[in-house]
């Protein structure tokens, strides 16, 4: 959905340093959108579609946008702003807003009354915080429309808040002489900010740093109900990142591990390729599950990634040679080994499926490189909805969604699925199933209502 970073310095050089610590954590959490980026130091703002730009280009940008302080926010987002108010408010947000609609009629919407969904939460937030001076109340109005985390900044005062669902990771850190402060969307920060201290922030905290008090814990909700993203485990926190002190790396193996396991009766595959590439510890842990019930399946990669040249003009995939080349987007290249796929039976262990496209590009390449049987298997739960992976795409664009209603089991849809792209099989993942890789229980997991309710018969 977002990578969101808040930073606060309090040492002799803390002007000159806010830049630098700001565009460091953000390129450590660039995973999380490469669409957007925006950067609020002092009273000033800096922002632009795309990615972050070379630190040499930062620092430029800072000096003609006269971004100075020793305080400031950062966001990057899969998609340009969704609201025409964050031009006009310092915001960052990680999650989405949920019954919004009646908002105009809250008692202290004043003259926000008109404007959006964002502005109305933060005029009404801003005021039941700063001029009722009631944070317990400002944490329960935020706790009823956010899914997800939210930092605001009002002046040289930062606050933000963690839902008390714990959708999105949240973490603090601390350096060892207590002059910097950063809060983040996850603690792979941690692997380059090796002097500072990190911990989770918890949910349903409302937190505020500022020069006087530093970082306070405004209000902690003694009632939690987990209702954690579980896309945050199939791609969206860092593989190096930890949530709820589990490693993202050995949770995503776990994932491949238990759906190998639960699949194991009805798959007869040779071998098991990671596509695309952030599949591949859920494929390790597929390949090393399902080895234990078939004898014959070996562990190998036959999708691999050129690491080394991604320059080279492609014949795109639609064409009738490939070369046994697979250009999965722009940049990337990728090999099909030949010698691994001809005449064998493939399983494609495949994060998620949305629009399908990146699934029938692996199709094509396999089939054409001669493989005797393509199956699909699909780590995340059918997609329907574009806030199960971070992005507001259209609803109608994702492959699964016209199947919403019309099918009773995941049995169904994943004959429809297979039949649509052109596979033998395909099996998407199960929330339960899921929720075991993981390690949490089912309904610590977030999913959309029909997702919840449809299950394997």
């Amino acid at each position: 959905m977002a990578g969101i970073v808040a930073i606060y310095s309090y040492g002799s050089s803390s002007k000159n340093n806010i830049i630098y610590y700001l565009a460091h954590s953000m390129r450590r959490l660039q995973h999380r959108g490469k669409a957007y980026w925006k950067m609020i130091v002092g009273e000033a703002s800096a922002g632009a579609e795309g990615s972050l730009p070379a630190d040499e280009t930062i620092l430029r940008i800072a000096q003609n946008e006269k971004l100075r302080g020793n305080n400031g926010i950062g966001y990057l987002s899969k998609r340009p702003p969704p609201f025409p108010s964050m031009n006009s408010i310092w915001v960052a947000f990680d999650g989405f807003f949920v019954d919004t609609e009646k908002l105009y009629l809250h008692p202290y919407i004043g003259s926000a009354r008109d404007s959006d969904s964002l502005f109305k939460i933060y005029h009404i937030f801003t005021q039941l915080l700063i001029f009722e001076k009631n944070p317990e109340r400002a944490a329960e109005f935020l706790d009823r429309h956010l899914r997800g985390n939210l930092m605001i900044k009002v002046g040289d005062r930062i606050y933000v808040y963690r839902d008390r669902t714990g959708f999105k990771p949240l973490v603090s850190a601390t350096n060892r002489d207590k002059t910097l402060n950063i809060i983040a969307s996850e603690n792979s920060l941690r692997t380059s900010l090796i002097n500072m201290e990190f911990a989770d922030v918890k949910p349903g905290q409302l937190l505020k740093i500022d020069k006087n008090g530093g970082l306070e814990v405004l209000t902690s909700e003694s009632t939690i109900s987990l209702m954690m993203d579980p896309f945050e485990f199939i791609r969206e926190s860092n593989v190096v990142a930890t949530v709820n002190g589990k490693s993202i790396y050995q949770i995503r193996k776990n994932i491949g591990k238990e759906q190998a396991n639960f699949l194991s009766k009805e798959l007869d595959v040779d071998l098991a390729f990671a596509e695309p590439d952030y599949t591949r510890p859920m494929t390790l842990g597929f390949s090393l599950e399902y080895q234990k019930h078939s004898k014959m399946f070996e562990l190998a990669e036959g999708v691999i990634k050129d690491r080394y040249d991604d320059a080279d003009p492609m014949i795109d995939f639609s064409e009738q040679v490939s070369k046994n080349k697979l250009l999965t987007t722009g940049r990337s290249l990728k090999f099909v080994i030949q010698n691994l796929v001809q005449g064998k039976k493939i399983a494609t262990v495949q994060g998620t499926i949305q629009t399908g496209s990146t699934t029938r590009e692996t199709i094509y390449y396999l089939k054409n490189t001669g493989a005797k049987r393509i199956d699909v298997a699909v780590s995340y739960v059918p997609t329907v909805d574009g806030r199960q992976v971070g992005l507001y795409t259209q609803n109608r664009d994702l492959i699964a969604n016209k199947y919403m209603g019309k099918v009773s089991s995941i049995n169904e849809l994943n004959q429809n699925i297979a039949r649509e792209l052109g596979v033998d099989s395909l099996y998407y993942n199960s929330p339960a199933v899921l929720a075991k890789g993981i390690g949490v229980s089912e309904n610590d997991l977030w999913f959309p209502e029909w997702v919840r309710f449809i299950d394997y018969k």
